[in-house]
């Protein structure tokens, strides 16, 4: 019996080189990756830029198996832009999809937006473009592929055991803002969760979906800690001090952890303040911020499937993997945030 054939694609960001990783030397399995610049360090990844290039011949279809991680998780993109990254890449998978082949598409837990689904068309109806690309990424995968299983993540960190993560972006946007001393205060309403989901416990769902003969009829996977999530204020504070631990033993002296405000206090006095007074690249930083409030006013409630537990410990080792890849940002001198009227 042939070995059946699965493709990653997305596997050099966050999540395709976790699952790339977990799906490598199954048996039965011949596994490929695919990314934008290709990989120098694994020869089983392919450069292709989907829905900008023509296929390469040696990705030539049909596949058993798709997982399709590739994604811009950027929240400030315009929606032609997400578009772009998010739903082209999708229909430029159909070449490679025959009647049986079972497709894995990695989508967002709020890709249901406002409304709590994915049926809407209209970017109003979702806290920004990547959310509605996302949705709009769903709807088109379940026009194209018969035998479809989607996967909804929360934030993503690094993996449990070490931190490891290929990529960094949500919750080390926030952390690269704090050693950097670019973010003076988070907007999170009181109690307001940070969910959060380890890329391995997400690559292993991934993974289970890729060898369940019952998975592709459909099923929507959604991953969320729930009341087992931190609370924002007690991620920053994990954040901080894990930093610290990692600047003290390099010599460095402490960072002061960020306040935490309330959004109505954010919105009310904090920004007018820092539009009149603060720096062009302070402001830059706060506008970067401000994609977060969405998902700090308040706990966004998530219909989950599975529950992920314990994420609170493994925020250090995701803070710890990022300063030792960063090191320069992770030892940088504290600086105090002033007003440029007054610098």
């Amino acid at each position: 019996m042939s070995a059946r054939r699965v493709l990653v694609t997305g596997a050099t960001g966050l999540v395709g080189f976790e699952v790339l990783d977990q799906l490598r030397g199954r048996p039965g399995l011949a596994v490929r990756g695919v990314s934008r610049r290709g990989s120098t360090t694994h020869r089983d990844v392919v450069r292709w830029h989907i829905g900008a290039e023509p296929v390469p011949d040696e990705l030539a279809g049909p596949w058993d198996v798709i997982v399709n991680t590739a994604a811009d998780v950027r929240w400030s993109l315009p929606v032609a832009e997400s578009y772009r990254a998010n739903v082209a890449t999708v229909d430029a998978l159909a070449p490679l999809v025959s009647p049986d082949t079972h497709v894995v598409q990695v989508s967002t837990a709020y890709a249901a937006g406002h409304r709590g689904d994915v049926l809407s068309t209209d970017p109003a109806d979702y806290r920004n473009a990547y959310e509605w690309s996302k949705a709009h990424a769903e709807r088109l995968a379940s026009e194209l592929f018969p035998r479809l299983t989607v996967v909804r993540p929360p934030l993503i960190i690094g993996r449990r055991r070490d931190g490891r993560a290929a990529r960094f972006s949500g919750m080390y946007t926030i952390l690269r803002g704090i050693a950097t001393s670019t973010v003076p205060a988070i907007a999170a309403g009181d109690g307001a969760r940070f969910d959060l989901t380890p890329v391995d416990d997400l690559a292993r769902i991934v993974v289970d979906a890729v060898l369940s003969p019952e998975a592709h009829d459909g099923r929507v996977y959604v991953l969320a800690g729930g009341e087992d999530a931190p609370e924002v204020s007690d991620a920053v504070d994990i954040m901080v001090a894990t930093l610290n631990e990692w600047r003290a033993a390099r010599g460095r002296g402490p960072i002061t952890s960020p306040r935490v405000i309330s959004p109505e206090r954010w919105n009310r006095f904090f920004l007018p303040f820092s539009r009149q007074h603060l720096s062009r690249r302070q402001n830059d930083m706060i506008d970067l911020l401000s994609v977060f409030e969405p998902y700090t006013e308040s706990t966004i409630s998530l219909d989950r499937t599975h529950h992920i537990r314990d994420v609170r410990n493994c925020i250090p080792a995701a803070v710890r993997y990022w300063a030792d890849v960063n090191p320069r940002l992770a030892a940088m001198e504290p600086v105090a945030w002033r007003s440029a009227t007054t610098a």
